[in-house]
């Protein structure tokens, strides 16, 4: 045996004596004090053998993760309570409105993934809103190991969740998801998430001045999203509802969110066609799920909106706007099909070009929004191609004052256009996510003013031949 063979065969020996050592640690402290761990209906609650538990716990933890840190070894959070008294148990023991979410993680093998936090660690619970069809409250969490309190969101687990919950576990967990708990006066098991706390990319993009028009930081975004997106696919997985209010931002990183109607990507075009529904935002619905189709490239359709707002800073309305025909105050419109068709080059959903912004740019979100899913590229393959461009532009490159009027201008028209429109239909709101049948979901393919190439990506996007790259 070599010395690299024996080096390999005592650093397997101390991963596994470090993990069986902390293991009974922390289950001896669990043991002698259950109810701080809010585990009391699982182990019977004993006299407690030791004061200070706070401080204890913090020193545990302290010394367990240095001295992983100090072997090179990262320490293990991963959910071992059915390992040492059984799942049936771990089950039986949580709160009976928990049950059901709880034999479902351990079915969907997500328990390795899973951390467990004490209802009692939670204080300042406020309701910040509904995400989707589960309410979303903000919180403290003081965890006695952890001198700063953590500012999390708490989502109460349902079905839909628990989809949400196996999709991040699969792709990129670690981002956003954090854990369980359960609340002490409902019984709701609640997902535990860090809270985002500068907002969506819809937040960002309505700011002004607009300080972010730089396209270093522009394109460094978009890398984050197609990377989120190709972590998804990689595990073949469709998002099913990508737009700007799921991209959280947290410490200046962007994440994209909500995988309530995420789907295996060969069951996609199958479950559409099947309900002939779609849940989903407009304009970010690609064009052929109203044929019942629902891909990847679906997602990547929503993408290209998304790189186009980037530039544009364009927010789109209500989608009421479109169901009731009040598009644009001075169109002149027909109904087709039972859907309102107008004037595409006066209406507050146009997609057109954007004066100012590198023919690369253009090309970029062009090909992302390609009538054929086939001649749009994959997140994968964005990525590199966006890479190479993102890794030859210098630190700091602005864009061209066109880009600046271009916004001031659309911005002037939705001004005009929710004053006007609001006159007959009352206050316009964001364009917001909603079920539509396949039948009744508005085409806004017509309000699309690019000039498509309808070839694949790999041939229309040419990569820069140049280290500094030309603003037009």
């Amino acid at each position: 045996m070599d010395d690299q063979e024996l080096e390999l065969l005592y650093t397997q020996q101390l991963n596994e004596e470090l993990l069986h050592q902390t293991r009974e640690a922390i289950t001896r402290l669990i043991e002698q004090v259950p109810l701080e761990f809010g585990l009391e209906n699982l182990i019977p609650i004993n006299p407690p053998s030791m004061a200070n538990v706070p401080e204890k716990l913090a020193s545990l933890y302290q010394e367990v993760c240095e001295y992983y840190n100090s072997n090179a070894i990262d320490f293990d959070h991963a959910w071992v309570l059915a390992s040492k008294y059984g799942t049936e148990q771990v089950i039986n023991a949580t709160n009976p409105r928990a049950k059901k979410a709880v034999k479902q993680i351990y079915l969907e093998d997500l328990d390795s993934y899973m951390q467990w936090f004490p209802w009692t660690w939670f204080s300042n619970l406020q309701f910040i809103g509904a995400g989707g069809f589960s309410a979303v409250y903000s919180a403290t969490m003081s965890p006695p190991y952890d001198v700063q309190p953590t500012q999390v969101a708490l989502k109460i687990v349902d079905e839909k969740l628990l989809n949400e919950i196996a999709v991040q576990s699969k792709a990129f967990l670690p981002l956003l998801f954090q854990g369980l708990t359960v609340c002490e006066s409902t019984g709701d098991l609640m997902m535990v998430m860090k809270m985002s706390n500068d907002g969506n990319l819809e937040d960002h993009m309505h700011e002004y001045p607009l300080g972010d028009l730089d396209l270093k930081t522009i394109t460094g975004t978009i890398l984050r999203l197609a990377q989120n997106l190709a972590d998804l696919h990689k595990v073949e997985m469709c998002h099913r509802n990508v737009h700007p209010r799921n991209i959280m931002c947290t410490d200046s990183d962007y994440f994209l969110v909500d995988y309530r109607y995420a789907t295996p990507s060969k069951e996609s075009s199958s479950v559409t066609a099947l309900t002939k529904a779609v849940y989903g935002r407009l304009p970010y619905i690609a064009p052929e799920v109203r044929r019942g189709v629902y891909t990847e490239k679906s997602d990547i359709y929503s993408l290209g909106v998304i790189i186009w707002q980037l530039v544009s800073k364009v927010i789109f309305p209500s989608p009421d706007v479109l169901l009731d025909g009040g598009v644009s105050s001075s169109s002149s419109a027909s109904s087709i099909m039972g859907t309102t068709m107008v004037d595409p080059s006066d209406n507050p959903y146009r997609i057109d070009p954007v004066a100012g912004v590198p023919e690369w740019y253009q090309k970029l979100y062009v090909a992302c929004l390609e009538p054929r899913p086939e001649n749009r590229p994959d997140a994968a393959e964005l990525c590199v191609v966006l890479q190479a461009i993102h890794d030859k532009l210098d630190y700091s490159v602005p864009l061209d004052r066109r880009v600046t009027e271009y916004i001031v201008a659309r911005r002037a028209e939705a001004a005009d256009h929710q004053r006007t429109y609001s006159k007959v239909k009352g206050i316009v709101s964001a364009s917001n996510s909603r079920l539509y049948t396949l039948a009744n979901l508005p085409s806004t393919e017509h309000f699309i003013s690019l000039q498509f190439r309808h070839i694949p990506f790999a041939h229309a996007m040419a990569p820069p031949t140049t280290t500094t790259l030309p603003l037009e």
